[in-house]
């Protein structure tokens, strides 16, 4: 039912499974079987290799008669399978053709503003206008002679006006009109003293670059999908094994209670072993109390104790009795309590009914850590709840961290510095956490997976502000001027669409009139957002 092309492949390249959309595009409908190195154009062995070798999604572009697709190549989570996820971007691609010749020709065509495909406008330094062309008039459905275009224009006001007039370089406003977008380069010219506003419609470009932010988060969610099945299945496993070990564990404790039953015990040894029980509840969910070596030593001298006295399977039951913190010493206490055949039993009953405890730790641990990934999954997408709403950005940075664990666990530490007094902000909470999920996954991606992250909070009058500090080699200096541009990337092709920070600074800037930007030099870099706490202004929805 995918309107775009999805195929399944084996780890030699071949077609498993293939939708309807694939079948369409190719032209056939036996793919499943067939090598997807001789059906996909350009995908050799080189970047079959790469595909399957990679650590991040691997991008392939290719002409299928008057298409252009773009593949995604996706490992599955248990890495038997490769997903080619195919995006279509043909259009993106003539747009971006047409915008080209749009420009080669706007340097001609600007000196006969009628002949203007584009709205240009002649304006006095008050911004009244003293010349419309046709298309302006047509955009604004008037003659905008004599009128003011500060009050045209809804995203400009005095201040930017104010920052047109004084710049030695163009000025760029998008605004929204009717249905169509525009994006209006103002230049003043400080021979003539006026300033001319030329407008190219980049309704298309928009509606590409969205496709193509869509397409990224697709990428993006198969890559977060791989990293929280991942995370979810160790302490399933984990679980899942102490569960399998614990009906056997149980079993035996059963028959150590038959055994202990058999002894006759007195009232004061029962009182004993109700406080060893409390004692084995506890330590079982307690880290170890020694080092390897010294746990070594101790587990040796306490099977050397077991084997004094012949006591069965001392190697077994050594381990655990050291865990419960019995040493020689204290073993010789209990042999004070319970000689002869009471002995071996209670000492075997220790060891069971600690492993008991330990194996229910592990799947209570198992349980604990799926569920509050889990929380995390759910809070993070904030599935739901309202679109806008009171975030608490401490929660969404967390639940981001959960959901990035796999990725930050390789080698990279981070640090937490949150400011007590932060109250909630109004906004977007899903996308809050796709912008932090951008800026921790570049962090990650700069230091090359190992290195030292800080993340600070704080209040700042009417604004919560965040930092994202990490201690990577730097943005080079000569472009830092580029980084929010749409579909710049400093990564290898096919590790990035160049969307990310451009899709960061639109939600941080349009959705929430808020403000992102950074300082970088070798060896730090920090992204510093600032959001208002109140939350953008009553209609705005970008």
């Amino acid at each position: 039912m995918n309107p775009a092309p999805v195929l399944r492949l084996d780890l030699a390249g071949r077609v498993a499974l293939a939708n309807r959309a694939a079948r369409t595009v190719f032209g056939r409908e036996d793919l499943q079987g067939h090598s997807w190195l001789r059906i996909c154009p350009g995908m050799g062995t080189a970047l079959w290799r790469r595909v399957l070798s990679a650590p991040q999604p691997v991008q392939h572009e290719v002409t299928l008669g008057a298409l252009r697709i773009l593949f995604t190549h996706v490992r599955s989570t248990d890495s038997a399978f490769v997903f080619a996820f195919g995006a279509d971007v043909t259009q993106q691609r003539q747009n971006e053709r047409l915008l080209e010749e749009q420009a080669a020709n706007l340097a001609i065509q600007a000196r006969f503003p009628d002949m203007n495909p584009g709205p240009v406008l002649r304006l006095k330094l008050d911004s009244t206008i003293l010349l419309a062309n046709k298309a302006a008039a047509a955009v604004f459905g008037r003659d905008l002679a004599g009128l003011r275009w500060i009050d045209l224009l809804s995203p400009l006001d005095a201040a930017r006006w104010d920052e047109i007039v004084a710049a030695r370089e163009p000025i760029y406003i998008e605004a929204a009109i009717d249905d169509r977008v525009w994006v209006f380069a103002h230049r003043r010219d400080h021979e003539s003293e006026l300033v001319f506003a030329y407008g190219a419609d980049i309704t298309y470009q928009k509606q590409t670059e969205r496709a193509l932010r869509q397409s990224e988060k697709m990428a993006t969610l198969g890559t977060l999908v791989a990293g929280v099945a991942h995370e979810l299945n160790n302490p399933a496993a984990a679980a899942g094994r102490a569960s399998a070990q614990l009906r056997d564990a149980i079993a035996r404790l059963e028959q150590l209670h038959v055994h202990l039953e058999a002894v006759g015990l007195t009232p004061a040894m029962r009182d004993v072993l109700v406080e060893i029980d409390g004692l084995a509840r506890d330590r079982a969910g307690a880290s170890s109390q020694f080092g390897a070596l010294e746990q070594s030593d101790l587990e040796a001298s306490v099977e050397e104790w077991l084997d004094e006295r012949a006591i069965e399977e001392a190697w077994v039951i050594a381990p655990p009795l050291v865990e419960l913190g019995f040493d020689p010493n204290a073993l010789s206490a209990i042999e004070a309590r319970f000689s002869g055949r009471a002995l071996a039993a209670v000492l075997n009953w220790m060891a069971g009914i600690f492993h008991v405890y330990a194996l229910l730790n592990e799947v209570n641990q198992g349980s604990t850590r799926i569920s509050e990934i889990v929380r995390a999954l759910k809070s993070y997408s904030y599935l739901g709840q309202a679109p806008i709403l009171e975030v608490d950005l401490h929660e969404g940075l967390d639940n981001t961290l959960v959901i990035l664990r796999s990725k930050l666990k390789a080698g990279v530490t981070v640090e937490r510095e949150y400011a007590a007094d932060l109250p909630p902000v109004t906004a977007y909470g899903s996308e809050l956490n796709q912008v932090w999920t951008n800026l921790l996954d570049n962090a990650v991606d700069a230091m090359g997976g190992r290195g030292h992250i800080t993340i600070r909070t704080s209040r700042d009058g009417p604004w919560a502000v965040v930092e994202i500090e990490d201690g990577g080699p730097g943005i080079p200096e000569a472009i830092q001027a580029r980084v929010f541009d749409p579909f710049f990337t400093t990564k290898e092709p096919g590790k990035g669409t160049g969307l990310g920070l451009s899709t960061s600074f639109s939600i941080i800037t349009d959705k929430h009139k808020g403000q992102l930007a950074f300082v970088s030099r070798p060896g730090l870099t920090v992204f510093t957002v600032k959001l208002p706490i109140a939350g953008p202004p009553v209609g705005v929805s970008k």
